[in-house]
């Protein structure tokens, strides 16, 4: 539980990162064989009919990097160097003249955008951001494994998620849960923008929420009592700027400096 708590503030990192309730089962969504799933470069050109190729030729070699480096989770120097070399010509194409406006205040008007927009489902596939590539522990002390890290935007909430699922070493002690047992972790905040500054989002923090899916162990302990902590007050915690956002991707810079692909997970 302790690694749960710890991970939190991490989470807020990827800037915009939360989990989706899937309807797939966890263990078919988290076997290395079928990572690559998340990677799929054919839904990325089917739907992509307003990207110029230029762009779709950046983000397949974003694609491609981000598999091969595990989510940037292994990525060397010059992995790293090669992702900021790529996201910074992409940036350059962004589609999206007001890719922050979802988060517009009800006051504020918005020009239109011809992409989906930020709202929506989305899933982590690269990172640089030190406090989310070091949650990957996988040592024989390891007390739960990292799945799926993704993020929901439903304005003006902003759910960042992390899923954990029990080790490998775990797999055959009772009460420890089934295969498909996982925790959800959130970071739940309230994001705000303006049109004077169309691609950044301010955050504000809300609280913690901790649940489960599964039939035993944590997570079916947490399935029937979730945690959710909030207080009164929200308090500002950062803000993360849009460098590009289309119909299948958005990738964005945390005020740390920190870089985040996601695919729309629609």
């Amino acid at each position: 539980m302790q690694r749960y708590l710890f991970a939190s503030v991490a989470s807020l990192l990827i800037g915009g990162g939360v989990s989706f309730q899937h309807k797939q089962r966890i263990a078919q969504q988290r076997r290395p064989s079928d990572s690559s799933r998340l990677f799929e470069t054919s839904t990325i050109e089917n739907n992509d009919t307003s990207v110029s190729t230029r762009a779709m030729e950046l983000k397949r070699e974003l694609i491609a990097l981000s598999e091969s480096t595990n989510r940037g989770f292994r990525a060397s120097r010059v992995d790293r160097n090669q992702a900021k070399k790529t996201i910074s010509e992409l940036a350059k194409l962004n589609p999206s003249p007001e890719p922050a406006a979802a988060y517009y205040l009800p006051t504020s008007k918005s020009s239109g955008s011809s992409a989906k927009g930020l709202a929506g489902k989305w899933t982590l596939v690269y990172t640089d951001a030190p406090d989310i590539t070091s949650l990957d522990a996988t040592g024989p002390l390891s007390t739960a494994k990292l799945g799926r890290v993704g993020q929901q935007c439903d304005p003006p909430r902003i759910a960042n998620v992390i899923e954990w699922t029990k080790p490998d070493w775990a797999s055959d002690l009772p009460f420890s849960g089934s295969e498909n047992s996982r925790v959800l972790q959130k970071v739940v905040c309230e994001g705000s923008a303006s049109p004077s500054n169309p691609s950044t989002v301010d955050l504000k923090i809300l609280g913690l929420e901790l649940e489960g899916e599964g039939d035993s162990g944590p997570a079916s302990i947490l399935g029937n009592n979730p945690v959710k902590l909030q207080g009164p007050l929200s308090a500002p915690f950062g803000k993360f700027d849009i460098l590009y956002l289309d119909e299948t991707m958005r990738i964005t810079k945390t005020y740390q400096g920190f870089y985040a692909v996601n695919l729309r997970d629609d």
